[in-house]
């Protein structure tokens, strides 16, 4: 019964400490969530354009090899 009450006393005092932190959270602005999407998504289309010309090279020398 004592260990119960302990972890129960445990949990809530995590919940109280969890939520005074997100309360000194900086949350990033509209504008600043919407430059850094852009950033991500023009850093994946490069490194996925990167990635297909080396595949398509690499398939290209596999096939001149295997003929």
């Amino acid at each position: 019964m004592n260990s119960i009450l302990e972890t129960v006393r445990k949990s809530i005092t995590y919940i109280r400490e969890s939520k005074d932190e997100l309360k000194k959270v900086t949350w990033p602005t509209r504008d600043e969530v919407t430059s850094y999407t852009i950033v991500v998504v023009v850093t994946v289309l490069i490194v996925s354009l990167f990635l297909w010309m080396v595949d398509s090279g690499l398939m290209y020398v596999i096939n001149l090899v295997m003929k």
